[in-house]
């Protein structure tokens, strides 16, 4: 085969295809313009005709409100030999106008069956962030023309006989595509319609939210299946307080996402409640923050300006992302209010401390784990913190200690074990000398304190 250019006109050989220097000229790329919900666009226009006459596939497109603005293809719609199809509210109009609505919150293409068993792609407009329409192309022949869809269009339109055996000979002339191919189509037609409107982020927005919700609904289902009773998480959230408050960032944000998932299930995937309970646990991190003589206002400016980064997000992953940047910054702050020196070892040390003070640490531990000499560690530590490592350790077992005490019903010696205690005695001495009384005597107080 060879192909030579004679004069602006292309020769293939042995066969001719002749293309004038006009015709090239003729065609032109219209201005890509960002549509209106009315009259859409030239470009967006021109790209549903090319779909429409290149695939044969007719095309509608309704306004927000599921009013017909626009028909490509009209001639080969077998909807419009129906008078059922006029009618805003009937069945088959209804059908389309729930697709459309649904192809909206799922931001990509969305094949459905008509009342009448025929194939359909619903596919939404969105501009500047808002819903304008919805396009549907079809409707469409998939696999084979099924006796039951002529049944169908009698029992939608109420036809005689004659009008039947019309419905079948239109349908009969209408082109079968295979499902596999109707998928193609369904992307085809997809894209037409993203790239004529500019500012497409927005269908990726909606992809991303639906997809959150989706694995929300199954998260909700696995609880179901599981008969798990999910209640608010106050364990888990007093849990994070205190990584919060002693310094643990690696393990608040761990926290913190096992929490706004349970927020999520116990909301049932609504980003509004999901926020509302959010907000109200840092209302407290907050509060506690402050009390603590920190500098977190200077770090984050106001109460108001977390408010307005949480109300402010608008899907479940970017209201983690920014609960996950200010909790990394309230810890960070909490850590520095402990110790603000520059000393990273005494850092590491506390870091350590304060997620382990539970357990029976010792400085062999700090030495194993910070690979540093014991010695020199215990002498930095009380030049650094002005209090001794075992006089610290133990104040933090104290205070939890003080909390088990007012707050559960465990024994004196499952509290000590509970603290890092193996021995009880000593226990009790380390806690009267802390808090000037017993054990014993400190839950009786708090016993009497709530009953007045």
């Amino acid at each position: 085969m060879e192909i030579f250019i004679k004069n602006s006109t292309i020769f293939i050989s042995p066969f001719l295809i002749y293309v004038s220097e006009s015709d090239m000229k003729n065609f032109v790329i219209p201005t890509l313009d960002s549509p209106n919900a009315e009259t859409l666009s030239d470009y967006l226009n021109s790209s549903i005709e090319a779909f429409s006459d290149i695939t044969g596939i007719p095309v509608t497109y309704f306004s927000g409100d599921d009013q017909m603005i626009k028909e490509f293809k009209r001639d080969d719609k077998i909807c419009n030999i129906f008078e059922v199809y006029t009618d805003k509210d009937s069945p088959c109009r209804r059908n389309l106008s729930s697709a459309g609505q649904f192809a909206s919150r799922l931001g990509e293409p969305y094949i459905f069956l008509c009342k009448s068993g025929l194939a359909n792609i619903a596919t939404s407009l969105i501009i500047d962030e808002a819903f304008a329409g919805y396009f549907i192309a079809g409707p469409i022949v998939m696999g084979e023309l099924r006796s039951s869809t002529t049944k169908n269009f009698a029992n939608l339109n109420e036809l005689n006989e004659a009008s039947q055996s019309m419905a079948k000979m239109f349908a009969g002339k209408m082109k079968v595509y295979q499902p596999n191919q109707i998928s193609q189509i369904a992307l085809l037609f997809y894209n037409c319609i993203i790239t004529s409107v500019t500012g497409n982020n927005d269908y990726s927005a909606l992809r991303n939210q639906y997809n959150e919700q989706n694995q929300v609904n199954i998260d909700i289902q696995h609880y179901k299946k599981e008969h798990v009773s999910v209640e608010y998480p106050y364990d888990l959230e007093k849990v994070l307080i205190d990584n919060v408050s002693n310094g643990q960032v690696a393990t608040a944000k761990d926290n913190l996402k096992k929490l706004l998932n349970t927020f999520s299930i116990l909301e049932c995937g609504d980003l509004d409640g999901i926020k509302a309970k959010t907000l109200w646990f840092f209302a407290i991190v907050i509060r506690i923050a402050n009390e603590s003589d920190s500098n977190l206002n200077q770090i984050i400016d106001t109460d108001l300006d977390i408010i307005n980064k949480l109300s402010e997000t608008e899907s479940f992953n970017e209201l983690h992302s920014v609960s996950e940047t200010i909790i990394e910054v309230i810890t960070k702050n909490m850590l520095s209010s402990i110790y603000s020196g520059r000393s990273q070892i005494v850092a590491k040390a506390l870091q350590f401390i304060n997620k382990n003070y539970t357990e029976k640490i010792s400085l062999k531990d700090i030495e194993l784990n910070l690979h540093v000499n014991s010695s020199y560690f215990s002498t930095l530590f009380k030049q650094e913190m002005g209090v001794t490592f075992t006089d610290y350790l133990n104040s933090l077992k104290v205070e939890h200690a003080c909390h088990l005490l007012a707050n559960t019903n465990l024994s004196i010696i499952d509290v000590s074990l509970s603290t890092g205690f193996d021995d009880q005695s000593y226990f009790t001495k380390v806690f009267k000398k802390a808090k000037g009384m017993t054990p014993k005597a400190y839950r009786s107080a708090k016993s009497v304190v709530e009953k007045e």
